[in-house]
């Protein structure tokens, strides 16, 4: 069985400060992200993604940034880029920077 690694979203305004930090959560959903994975024609991927979290605590604030993170247990960057739902969420938020980390 593939090991999952929690994902972590942190979303910046203009200037750097922090607006919203948010992980995967894997016992909810949340309407916003059904909406989301319908729009990307995956609707069976309901569990709330950090990166939808993080948008939605944000509660409308500009994002400038979105940064997302993933590492193993020992610590090392693991792939973080974006999935398609995520992706089409980041888009509709306006969000001009996305950083993500990389194994």
């Amino acid at each position: 069985m593939k090991k999952r690694y929690s994902i972590k979203a942190t979303t910046y305004d203009r200037r750097g400060r922090i607006i919203s930090v948010a992980y995967n959560d894997y016992a909810k959903t949340h309407p916003i992200q059904l909406e989301y994975a319908r729009k990307a024609d995956q609707e069976y991927r309901q569990v709330l993604h950090a990166e939808v979290l993080a948008i939605i605590r944000a509660r409308g604030k500009p994002i400038h940034k979105i940064k997302i993170e993933r590492y193993d247990s020992r610590g090392n960057p693991k792939d973080a880029c974006p999935c398609p739902i995520c992706s089409i969420a980041i888009k509709e938020a306006k969000i001009k920077f996305i950083e993500y980390t990389m194994g």
